[in-house]
């Protein structure tokens, strides 16, 4: 230490204008909230803000009044002349609530809304009642000036603070969104001291009226390596939109500071705000490093602790929020499964993976729970249907009509893809569906009346073009080829006088994929390997002609024909041709039953690798019936299974879980 100290000249620390000014720097509602807080610092139990119109509309000046002890006019220049210190330190041990600001530095936030400000302010003096007015220009922030002192006999003392000379940014206060972030910014406060009022352009913010729930969390234990301080949290959720943010807060929930969470917490479909409450944060506040979460790391490990909070709160809330919605669908008569004694398990693994599905698009499409009931029962509808006879559309739904964020469609995607269900349940709608048209055929082939007038192969044709399954499985997604339908045209007069001229004939199978057709003649062509080919040739007789010796001879000889044509010389070929209609004549049931071949088989050519069948539309209709069935019954066991019930439970009951 220099042994000269006292000599030296004291040099006084002045703020200059410039720093003064960027104490102005706040939104329009932060500005506001700051003269809102100094009403309440000033024991008032009402504060008021009018915003005055001008005649076109705009604002012409903002009033922010208070029923406060007003301000001491000897205190005036201890107030309003030091920045950095504030009478509130010495004074906030004998208010009944917390005070806001102990810096000396919230007033100055209002010069951001309007150049001018005034503090008309009255307080009691000796058991009488004075006035005076402080006065401000943004112009010369660093000087306040005070009027003379004046007596006033009206008995209420108070400060109205009054804006003018607007600036752009005072408009914002004009937006609907203002009472709502008055609301947010003083519920804490406002549920901790009820007797306390504020309005709004005489409007009471009642936090009550907005909120959907609120819950309390002590999050001392958790932060104790921290803080010896308690730290406690409050979540609000709202019924209005928000901006998610945790406020830092005092411990009596005086917001100090704001933190926003951004992505951290996944909670769509919930509008809130968390408050996270410490006397910790109030003295790293006074040190005036509270703001600077860089340098004080431990504020980001509370926020940690409680972003972690936060998170499982909403997990409970959205098990709280679709427990009963499946129950709610039903109510509303949206849900598109009616109830019924028994499900299969095929069915009821759809109905499942419906809940799920459903629930999330009530999550997550905007404003679906606004959209009119005969909408939403159609959207599920389609949904249902799709589940139904297109799974793999499901898939469609989650990326384009949900418009989900890429990490939620993956989860909801693993959720309905990493399991056998969409399959089985695929495969299932094949099964029905065919079915279905087993029973159909057989009405039109056996019907009194159906089978009289079908004719040999037109409409039979037509009908069966697209079901080649029904011969055999292998062919389900054959196509046509130009080769086989040249040959078969051209040895086509081996089967005799057709009925049906060939030039009448609409094609069926096309270059674009679709099957043509020559002379009723059904045929598919699969190619098992590269390069070589299974050949089904199907004779259709219409049902009242009965397959005989003429029949069967004249399609072995046409068997024979089209295998040896040079066309398909050192092509590896395996040929299949039927010949089928609703009965065989004696003759033909003779050749279709022979020892030690299998029914229907009347020609084996071990050179030409043709097998010929003659069989009845009732052996085919049955054949394809019990495959069927075999097969249902074998996804009904399989989505039975431990693997996807558990699964698909788990899955459920994240979605639509049982409180």
């Amino acid at each position: 230490m220099n042994n000269k100290i006292k000599d030296f000249k004291p040099l006084k620390i002045v703020a200059t204008p410039g720093h003064i000014k960027t104490l102005t720097e706040a939104s329009a509602t932060k500005a506001l909230s700051e003269l809102i807080w100094n009403g309440f610092d000033a024991s008032s139990k009402t504060v008021s803000v009018k915003l005055n119109p001008t005649a076109l509309g705009g604002l012409d000046t903002i009033v922010v009044e208070d029923q406060g002890n007003g301000i001491p006019f000897k205190d005036a220049k201890t107030y309003f002349g030091e920045i950095g210190d504030s009478w509130k330190k010495i004074k906030k041990e004998t208010y009944h609530h917390p005070l806001h600001g102990q810096n000396g530095r919230g007033r100055f936030k209002a010069f951001c809304l309007g150049a001018d400000i005034e503090w008309n302010t009255t307080f009691v003096d000796q058991n009488s009642y004075s006035t005076y007015s402080i006065v401000g220009n943004h112009n010369q922030i660093e000087e306040f000036k005070t009027s003379a002192l004046e007596s006033n006999n009206e008995g209420q003392k108070g400060t109205k603070v009054i804006i003018s000379n607007l600036y752009k940014k005072a408009d914002e206060l004009l937006k609907e969104k203002t009472q709502s972030e008055l609301t947010k910014s003083f519920a804490v406060f406002l549920t901790e001291f009820p007797h306390l009022q504020l309005n709004f352009n005489g409007i009471k913010i009642d936090p009550k009226s907005v909120q959907v729930c609120s819950r309390d969390y002590d999050l001392t234990e958790d932060c104790r390596k921290i803080t010896t301080h308690p730290v406690k949290l409050t979540i609000i959720e709202w019924n209005i939109e928000t901006e998610r943010v945790i406020n830092l807060c005092s411990a009596k929930g005086i917001s100090l500071e704001e933190y926003e969470p951004k992505h951290r917490i996944k909670a769509k479909g919930f509008n809130f705000t968390a408050y996270l409450k410490s006397e910790y944060f109030q003295e790293l506040e006074n040190e005036g490093v509270l703001s600077l979460r860089e340098l004080e790391p431990t504020v980001g490990k509370i926020i940690n602790v409680a972003v972690a909070t936060i998170q499982e709160h909403f997990r409970k809330r959205m098990a709280e929020k679709y427990s009963g919605i499946v129950q709610e669908w039903k109510d509303q008569n949206i849900y598109p499964y009616q109830d019924k004694n028994s499900f299969t398990s095929v069915e009821k693994a759809e109905q499942e993976v419906f809940d799920i599905l459903a629930a999330n698009v009530q999550t997550f499409l905007p404003n679906f729970e606004k959209t009119e009931k005969t909408s939403k029962k159609f959207m599920f509808k389609l949904i249902a249907q799709a589940i139904t006879e297109n799974p793999e559309s499901v898939q469609k739904i989650i990326t384009e009509v949900l418009d989900l964020k890429k990490e939620d469609q993956d989860k909801l995607a693993e959720l309905l893809d990493n399991t056998t269900l969409s399959s089985i349940i695929s495969s299932a709608t094949i099964v029905a569906n065919r079915l279905n048209f087993l029973d159909e055929l057989e009405n039109l082939l056996f019907g009194e009346r159906t089978k009289k007038v079908f004719t040999e192969r037109d409409q039979l044709h037509k009908i069966l073009e697209n079901e080649a399954w029904i011969f055999d499985e292998n062919f389900t997604l054959s196509q046509s080829e130009e080769r086989l339908e040249t040959v078969l045209k051209k040895h086509l007069s081996i089967l005799g006088n057709r009925e049906d001229p060939v030039e009448s004939i609409d094609p069926v199978l096309l270059s674009d994929g679709r099957t043509g057709r020559i002379d009723l003649m059904l045929k598919k062509v699969n190619q098992t390997r590269h390069g070589e080919f299974d050949y089904l040739v199907v004779e259709l007789k219409r049902p009242s002609k009965k397959v005989d010796a003429e029949v069967i001879v004249q399609i072995k000889k046409y068997a024979t024909a089209v295998a040896a044509d040079e066309r398909f010389h050192n092509i590896p070929a395996k040929w299949t041709f039927l010949a089928i209609s609703n009965e065989l004549d004696d003759y033909a049931q003779d050749e279709a039953n022979q020892r030690n071949k299998p029914k229907g088989l009347i020609h084996d050519s071990a050179q030409h690798n043709i097998t010929v069948w003659a069989k009845t539309w009732s052996e085919v209709i049955a054949n394809a019936r019990a495959k069927l069935q075999f097969i249902n019954q074998h996804l009904q066991y399989e989505v039975t299974q431990e693997s996807s019930q558990k699964y698909l439970k788990k899955a459920h009951e994240k979605f639509i879980p049982k409180i």
